[in-house]
């Protein structure tokens, strides 16, 4: 039986199943080689902080260490060296003289420090700072920026003036508390007079050798967090590894995709392969093969496949590893990048999953092969009639089960409240739908293909109209083979619905509730003072002709029963013209004192309605009670009460300067006069940041975009597994076609006309499926991203375009697919193939 099982292993017919394996394994094995890279590097880069260091000491959340710190550790027994870090915020400016932030965050300045082998930065060009006048920046504030090396950069400090450095210098250096903000180097004195800094950040130290790290820290008096070198490293490491996580997980998910097509594709192979051999098995079982040697015939074939496969995909899976490694350093993504790193596990688990994959996908149709009685070798018995009545009705119900538990998921996710936990409930019922659609699809795939060889059938005459015998006759293998291509279809649908959805409804709700041009809103500096919009600022815009409407926002913390919230107010005559939210009940106008608009999204105020009391306590003491006069859907840029300015003043005594300017260009004013006249208004206030809103929505788009052509690339892989699958359902349909092929052509079909039949057969088939999943990812699509939203209206959004575009492409890949099945199967020579 091994003989005989090797002797199975025909490259002709099982190359493209093998192609599958090679395809699926290689993207698990290139994520899995993809994130030990990008583990690696973002270690080296957040180890950078920690080498060479043996003890150290934190400062908390805006506290800083005394200095005294660096002497009272250096006199511990086994220390050796002992350096102090400062690290105190000190905003970039750019060159057009705006603030650089990393979500509203600016950035930081460090000392250069004494000592180099502690220093948590490396010097990429240039040289360190040496006078108070040097600066350097880091490598990636420099791409951003465009500033070289000799230029004069602009820092704001705490005194909220631009100071001026010259950058001597580029380094390679983590961000501060691990964020992305800028961070320029500077000498300590330097340091101090731009930031007022008082303390250290972080003290590090090394011990001599011999010496244990912990038992140095026993002895570590000052306040803060003290940690071993070790325990810095690790925690580094933890943090380094978050930015990737929520990443990975999603390239996982798209793997497992590719793995399901994959599987469905092996399954396929073996039925068609089976049912071809099906006189040779029962051959076997006559001259006295058992049962369980056909069976393991079989899972050996699959075994030996799914190695052969396993191996190759390794090397497929280091050059996927290895793009999107390179991928991962474009602009806007950021990770940092590094030599390969392939360990042990990529390659086994390739391994196992090659092997596991194609011999569990094997193993239903080894199952049936047991089945084939001996006197099978005396007729030919034809591959997938459908299956027998009691069979059939077992599928229907199944799927029936299947659909009413999907259906009453999707239900009760479209009621829940949380918008997070609807959109998960959601596609689990979604889930449940499509496995029923995938048992359902050959009772209708038939039918389907019919329908859409319909009219081409007419047109085309013959050719088309055996095509569409053919799809119809083995609806087991047309559904099969249409599955794979079915699935990462109906993915790719349901993201673009989703993401047109989206896309549409939030634009929509922006329009509606801030009919505006710019956002001006201070910098998150941190401290301990307000971070507002300075009035002389909102004083001089409403002066400036340039402007029809500048509306001011305050905001600040307080609690009530429920918790924390956002209380603000707006001016009065902004309400209904800059303000214009989606009201859930009572009315905007009858806002007063005393009465307050609710956020029906806050957490805070679930269950709050018109006419209820709502108590609120601010950071003084000073308390409020008010009337919710109205709710509105979602949360605000106000916040999640609105109440009026004198009560405002009454519960924020001490309140000064605006939290929010919305600003809007009068008629026939060019936004790049409007946007110049704002920058020259907040050349002495560069702590305060501008939002372009039309930059917003550019930017919202291209976001958009962007994530619909990275789930598509993602996705293109499952397509073009269910691609070979479809071009190996015909290469192994036309061995088994072999005399009936030569007998169309010895009653006349010609060579270009079986070409034809064929090409239109993998069309057919490949259209059907395309508009199945066209066809789900629309519905749930629409689904999802309406639960998704909550209480907020949606605008559903229908991407035409991309749809038809989803099944024009399938189609086309179809063709593609049939080119070398269809010209192997006519230039077959008719008399050979009759003879055969």
């Amino acid at each position: 039986m091994r003989r005989t099982a090797l002797s199975g292993l025909r490259p002709r017919r099982l190359v493209p199943t093998a192609l599958a394996i090679v395809l699926a394994v290689g993207f698990v094995a290139g994520i899995m080689i993809f994130g030990d890279t990008t583990r690696a590097a973002l270690l080296d880069e957040y180890a950078r902080s920690a080498r060479n260091v043996d003890l150290a000491v934190t400062a908390a959340d805006r506290t800083r260490l005394p200095l005294s710190t660096v002497e009272e550790i250096g006199r511990l027994d086994g220390v050796t060296a002992v350096e102090g870090r400062m690290a105190e915020q000190a905003p970039l400016i750019d060159r057009d003289g705006r603030l650089v932030t990393e979500f509203g965050v600016p950035g930081h300045a460090v000392d250069v420090g004494d000592r180099a082998e502690l220093r948590p930065f490396d010097l990429r060009t240039g040289g360190l700072p040496q006078g108070d006048g040097d600066a350097a920046l880091d490598a990636r504030s420099a791409r951003r920026t465009g500033y070289q090396v000799g230029d004069t950069i602009a820092l704001v400090g705490a005194d909220e003036q631009r100071h001026e450095f010259r950058l001597v210098g580029i380094v390679d250096i983590t961000g501060v508390d691990g964020g992305n903000a800028s961070t320029v180097v500077l000498t300590r004195p330097a340091l101090v007079r731009l930031t007022g800094a008082a303390g250290f950040r972080e003290v590090v130290a090394t011990v001599a050798d011999g010496t244990a790290p912990a038992a140095v820290r026993s002895h570590v008096t000052a306040p803060g967090k003290v940690r071993t070198g070790d325990q810095l490293r690790r925690d580094l490491a933890r943090e380094a590894f978050s930015q990737i996580d929520g990443l990975l997980i999603g390239l996982q998910l798209f793997a497992v995709v590719a793995v399901l097509v994959a599987a469905l594709v092996i399954a396929n192979t073996f039925n068609i392969l089976l049912a071809q051999r099906m006189r040779e098995t029962a051959l076997l079982r006559c001259v006295g093969a058992t049962r369980a040697q056909v069976f393991r015939r079989v899972i050996a074939e699959a075994a030996a496949v799914g190695f052969t496969g396993a191996a190759l995909g390794i090397g497929v899976g280091l050059a996927i590893g290895f793009g999107l490694s390179r991928g991962g350093a474009l602009p806007g993504i950021g990770l940092p990048t590094g030599r390969l790193v392939v360990g042990v596990s990529p390659v086994l688990v390739a391994l196992l999953l090659g092997v596991v994959l194609t011999t569990v996908s094997a193993l239903v149709p080894a199952i049936r092969a047991t089945r084939v009685p001996p006197i099978a070798a005396l007729r030919i018995t034809p591959f997938g009639r459908g299956g027998s009545r009691r069979g059939r009705v077992v599928l229907v119900i199944s799927a029936a089960l299947l659909v009413v538990a999907g259906v009453a998921l999707t239900v009760a996710g479209m009621r829940t409240g949380d918008p997070l936990t609807a959109m998960v409930i959601v596609m689990v019922g979604g889930t449940s739908v499509f496995l029923a659609v995938l048992l359902l699809l050959p009772l209708f795939i038939g039918p389907l293909v019919s329908a859409v060889g319909w009219l081409p059938g007419r047109l085309a005459g013959a050719p088309v109209r055996l095509a569409v015998a053919n799809a119809r006759r083995n609806p087991g293998r047309t559904a099969a083979t249409t599955a794979a291509l079915l699935v990462g279809v109906a993915l790719m649908a349901g993201g673009s619905t989703i993401a047109a959805t989206v896309n549409r409804t939030a634009e929509a709700q922006l329009d509606k509730a801030f009919p505006v041009d710019y956002l001006l809103t201070p910098a998150v500096t941190g401290g301990d003072r307000p971070a507002t919009v300075p009035a002389a600022v909102t004083a001089g815009l409403r002066a400036d002709p340039a402007f029809d409407l500048v509306v001011a926002v305050r905001q600040d913390n307080a609690k009530s029963t429920g918790g924390g919230l956002l209380v603000g107010t707006i001016d009065e005559a902004a309400i209904g013209t800059a303000f214009r939210p989606v009201v859930a009940a009572g009315r905007l106008t009858d806002l007063r004192p005393g009465t307050a608009v609710v956020a029906s999204g806050s957490d805070a105020l679930a269950g709050r309605r018109v006419g209820d009391q709502l108590r609120l306590t601010g950071p003084g003491g000073h308390s409020i009670t008010v009337t919710v006069a109205a709710t509105v859907q979602s949360a605000t840029l106000v916040g999640d009460v609105m109440v009026t300015d004198t009560d405002y003043r009454a519960l924020f005594p001490a309140a000064v300067g605006d939290s929010l300017v919305m600003v809007r260009a009068a008629g026939g004013v060019p936004a790049t006069t409007a946007r110049h006249q704002i920058d020259a208004a907040l050349a002495a206030h560069p702590l305060v940041q501008v939002g372009d809103l039309k930059e917003f929505r550019d930017e919202r788009n291209n976001a958009i975009d962007q994530i619909v052509a990275v789930i598509a690339v993602l996705l293109a892989l499952a397509l073009i597994i269910a691609l070979v699958g479809i071009a190996n359902t015909l290469s192994l349909s036309v061995l088994e076609r072999t005399r009936e092929s030569a007998l169309l052509r010895a009653l006349g079909l010609t060579r270009g006309q079986l070409r034809v039949t064929l090409l239109a057969e993998a069309v057919l088939m490949a259209a059907a499926g395309a508009v199945v999943g066209v066809a789900f990812g629309l519905v749930y699509g629409l689904l999802t991203a309406d639960a998704g939203f909550g209480e907020v209206d949606t605008l559903l959004a229908v991407p035409v375009g991309q749809l038809g575009a989803f099944v024009g492409l399938a189609a086309l890949a179809g063709t593609l697919a049939a080119v070398l099945p269809s010209r192997r199967a006519a230039n077959v020579a008719v008399v050979v193939a009759l003879a055969d």
